[in-house]
């Protein structure tokens, strides 16, 4: 069924007798599906390796955000989600059914093949949708007709925000946090990433795909990673992330989190959380200027100088304030060296006039300085501090 424009889509339910069309629930009422609610749901994740979660939403909706580790089977594409929409607002409920059942019922072999790619067999499903109703339930429907027997989240995907929510804004932060504190370029992303096997962690940075910087969407479109959309897809992160270390570090009641202003990008760290990280204690990472301009290069520019174009923009785009920033005679001097290739001179001039003087130390006694010149020796530096200061800051 090829429909191109809303003219052709009328003109196709026109056509169709809709008068015997049974409504949803008279279409399902054979099988006895079984709920778990968001709750339940997450002592499942966390106690369990063998989950196949299904997000049943559309493409655009999946990719928006979505629970974590879930992976997206459209009952719906979005082109034909607009469609039952439209149908079921201006034409009838009947007709939209009817029109979804067309979308969803040929994409069976489609789901066996799906199925049977994640294992289904050896996992137990989670099916999703966005208030758990319509697509959720048809799709476990399609799902149990191939032979396994699905679990329904109860609320959906709106339960899981409603979760998020409640996590960060109506109740204290449930965890200590140790705050990697340190100038741009020392390495602070770089360790955070290098300890995650052996204790939790938040990476901020990475659930808002920004590197807190009026440049810090670079890094990650160099490589292809798509921005995170809103607010809500920032703190949905955030939480998975957060999830995800309690699955692997259960009884761990303390998470590693990089030292960050409020606002990273467009997102705002939410309170209790930003809150925390305030309060928390710290560890200091100190490191000579070349490598800190090293590092500066390979995030920002890439390997083969991918972010050059970028970072030109972003610096003639933002002019007035650099010229601000830097002088005047500096900027035209840097924006010369920027065309020219220069980055060494950029990044390191940059580091220096600007973003060394913005660093704000928040004024706390660090329990630690660690030299980060070699990120591998911090990264056994901190691992050993940490696993005799863990004992301490542990409510265990």
């Amino acid at each position: 069924m090829t429909i191109t424009n809303d003219k052709e889509l009328f003109e196709y339910i026109r056509n169709i007798d809709t008068g015997n069309i049974p409504v949803l629930s008279q279409l399902l009422e054979k099988y006895n599906f079984s709920y778990i609610t968001y709750k339940e749901f997450l002592n499942l994740y966390v106690c369990k390796n063998n989950l196949l979660i299904i997000d049943a939403r559309s493409e655009k909706e999946y990719n928006e955000s979505h629970v974590y580790n879930a992976l997206n089977f459209p009952v719906f594409s979005d082109p034909e989600r607009h469609n039952v929409g439209l149908i079921y607002k201006k034409y009838s409920q009947k007709a939209a059914l009817y029109l979804a059942i067309q979308y969803a019922d040929p994409k069976i072999n489609e789901l066996r093949n799906f199925l049977f790619k994640n294992n289904a067999q050896k996992n137990n499903i989670i099916v999703y949708c966005w208030r758990g109703g319509g697509r959720s339930k048809y799709l476990s429907k399609m799902i149990t007709d191939c032979g396994y027997m699905p679990l329904i989240i109860r609320g959906g995907f709106k339960s899981f925000r409603r979760t998020v929510y409640d996590y960060f804004y109506t109740q204290d932060f449930p965890y200590d946090l140790i705050e990697i504190t340190g100038s741009t370029g020392t390495g602070k992303t770089e360790l955070l990433k290098s300890i995650s096997n052996d204790f939790p962690i938040i990476d901020l940075e990475d659930s808002a795909k920004h590197y807190s910087s009026l440049f810090g969407f670079i890094p990650y479109k160099i490589k292809n990673i798509l921005p995170v959309q809103n607010q809500s897809a920032f703190e949905n992160n955030i939480y998975s992330s957060i999830m995800e270390n309690r699955k692997i570090f259960y009884n761990h009641s303390c998470y590693i989190v990089e030292s960050e202003s409020k606002k990273i990008g467009d997102f705002l760290i939410p309170e209790n959380l930003y809150k925390e990280i305030n309060s928390a204690k710290s560890i200091k990472l100190e490191c000579g200027i070349e490598n800190r301009v090293k590092r500066i290069k390979e995030n920002y520019f890439g390997v083969n100088n991918e972010g050059i174009a970028e970072i030109e923009k972003i610096f003639k785009l933002k002019e007035r304030y650099f010229r601000k920033e830097l002088s005047n005679k500096i900027y035209e001097y840097l924006l010369i060296e920027l065309i020219k290739g220069n980055i060494d001179c950029f990044s390191e001039t940059m580091l220096l006039q600007i973003y060394d003087k913005k660093y704000k130390d928040k004024g706390k006694e660090p329990l630690l300085i660690i030299n980060s010149d070699d990120i591998r020796i911090a990264a056994s530096d901190l691992k050993d501090f940490l696993n005799y200061f863990f004992p301490i800051v542990s409510h265990q």
